[in-house]
């Protein structure tokens, strides 16, 4: 499930390795995802909940870097008419 996980953020961030992102950033994201998959919560929620846990315990640019990833991971897909 891990790797699963990590690879689907590499693909949302791929000028950012793994080892490159704050680990704190890397546990929030891991978590998120982790919770989307699970289907605890809406994905919305979830989103918010990881912005605010990076607000309070990452950098000064945490809660925009996880909420970019996260929203490039999980965006509305667009419908061609």
């Amino acid at each position: 499930m891990l790797s699963k996980i990590d690879k689907t953020i590499q693909k949302a961030a791929p000028t950012w390795p793994l080892e490159k992102i704050n680990k704190i950033d890397l546990a929030i994201l891991r978590f998120a995802i982790y919770e989307v998959l699970k289907g605890s919560a809406p994905k919305k929620v979830i989103i918010d909940e990881a912005v605010e846990i990076a607000k309070e315990y990452g950098s000064e640019t945490s809660s925009s870097f996880v909420n970019g990833v996260l929203g490039t991971i999980y965006q509305p897909k667009k419908t061609h008419e």
